[in-house]
């Protein structure tokens, strides 16, 4: 079946463009579906909400859920043929696959994906959660009606609020690939920024287009076709625009470009010098040196010079920011005062000096000062803390008297035991002795006396 363009030209039933003349063509699949239309038995169209390269979104009430509120997309790419349409809805359903992983409430919920006939052509449909807000072009909008801007401090709220929600996605492999003021919504409950319109759906379209467009024999001038890259110039990095690469780094760069129109006002073109790429931003706004130096490396020409993750990225905005405890930390319980393992107290031996042997004092062992369960409870408690401090002192004291007093009694002993000691001067028997040989019979015994004293100290 073919139908005519306003020219005159022969298409397929399912062109929206001639092929030849490139004029639109009217029909009741590519047509806007007006408001009261009622698509799967369930969703009744309410207004026309946007319009893409793969179709139009609309607002529509859920007459199964008490007429709430939802988002329906309609899969309708700028593709001639049936081959390329039934390889596009192919991709469709996929990619919708991956979008009902997404469970996240920063996230809009997949509810399901049907099919639709309209016109005597099956259409694919996409339903999700309806956000409630105004999205950041929007905001940005007002603002400029007042003079303003977004603030700093607004703007770093802002990225502590979705940068997890970044860091979500591509911990699931998916990239959003389409990041920009007009894809985040400010949430009227809660004032959270919502991620919407996952990029992934609209490089379905763009794939088969290119797909198409290759197949069709588009050659001009010996040029082949170059395939439109999905990002928005300005936003999405130079690897994404201009080579189609997407990875978590093209992300965060979107991410840190919708970041500085927001605090500028100003547009990508206005903000990014053409010669190097760069990013002139300081020309319009001064930031503290933490949040420059976290956009500055958002924006890097070069991937491998960004931030790693969204992770990293949250990590950098806020470790200098960790606020500093008013209350000082806890001091730890004492601990034992014992020597270390393997080793023996260093506690110098006392020294007993005799005439034939050397004795040494056993060392006293130190006092082990164990804290209890009450002690170590009470480190907030000023006047506990005190007294365990005074009653260790007051044991160290009694360890060192104990050892100073063990000390002087070795002295006294030993200077005893020197004044009772009977001098030898001279080998002679009768120097040795106070009394005559023949006298040894009777003060023997008080000899032997004083010699064993002497001897045992």
């Amino acid at each position: 079946m073919t139908i005519l363009c306003p020219n005159g030209h022969d298409n397929p039933d399912t062109n929206r463009f001639c092929q030849s003349c490139g004029t639109q063509i009217v029909t009741p699949v590519n047509t806007a579906m007006t408001a009261g239309i009622v698509l799967g038995n369930r969703y009744r169209i309410t207004k026309e909400i946007g319009q893409g390269g793969f179709g139009r979104t609309y607002q529509c009430e859920d007459i199964n859920r008490f007429n709430e509120l939802c988002v329906l997309k309609e899969f309708a790419p700028q593709v001639q043929g049936t081959a390329f349409l039934t390889k596009a809805q192919e991709l469709f359903e996929r990619e919708g696959g991956v979008m009902y992983r997404l469970q996240h409430p920063q996230i809009p919920m997949f509810r399901e994906m049907f099919r639709e006939n309209r016109g005597g052509v099956g259409q694919l449909f996409l339903v999700q959660d309806y956000v409630a807000g105004n999205n950041y072009q929007q905001l940005l909008r007002q603002k400029r009606k007042q003079g303003t801007t977004f603030t700093e401090a607004e703007m770093t709220d802002f990225l502590t609020q979705i940068l997890p929600v970044i860091g979500y996605i591509h911990s699931l492999g998916v990239i959003h690939r389409d990041i920009s003021p007009d894809n985040l919504i400010k949430r009227d409950s809660d004032g959270l920024p919502v991620l919407i319109d996952f990029g992934g759906v609209k490089q379905v379209a763009v794939t088969v287009a290119t797909q198409y467009m290759s197949g069709a024999n588009h050659v001009e001038n010996n040029n082949s076709y170059v395939p439109t890259r999905l990002g928005k110039v300005g936003y999405a990095p130079n690897e994404q625009i201009q080579r189609g690469v997407v990875s978590p780094h093209s992300d965060l760069y979107a991410l840190a470009a919708t970041t500085l129109v927001l605090l500028t006002g100003k547009e990508p073109s206005d903000l990014i010098d053409p010669q190097n790429f760069t990013w002139n931003w300081r020309e319009y706004i001064s930031l503290s040196p933490k949040l420059a130096s976290v956009l500055d490396r958002m924006v890097q020409l070069r991937p491998n010079d960004r931030f790693a993750s969204a992770q990293d990225v949250l990590t950098a905005l806020q470790y200098p920011e960790l606020p500093l405890s008013p209350i000082p930390p806890l001091p730890p319980p004492p601990q034992p005062l014992q020597p270390p393992a393997g080793s023996n107290p260093q506690i110098p031996p006392t020294v007993v000096t005799g005439t034939k042997k050397t004795q040494v004092a056993t060392p006293i062992p130190p006092t082990v000062v164990t804290a209890t369960k009450a002690e170590q409870s009470s480190g907030s408690n000023p006047g506990a803390k005190n007294s365990s401090l005074l009653t260790i002192v007051g044991k160290t004291w009694m360890f060192i008297a104990a050892v100073v007093g063990a000390i002087a009694l070795g002295w006294l002993v030993a200077s005893l035991s020197s004044k009772f000691r009977p001098s030898f001067n001279s080998p002679n028997r009768s120097t040795l002795l106070p009394y005559a040989p023949s006298q040894i019979h009777h003060s023997g015994e008080l000899t032997v006396t004083l010699l064993d004293s002497s001897t045992n100290g």
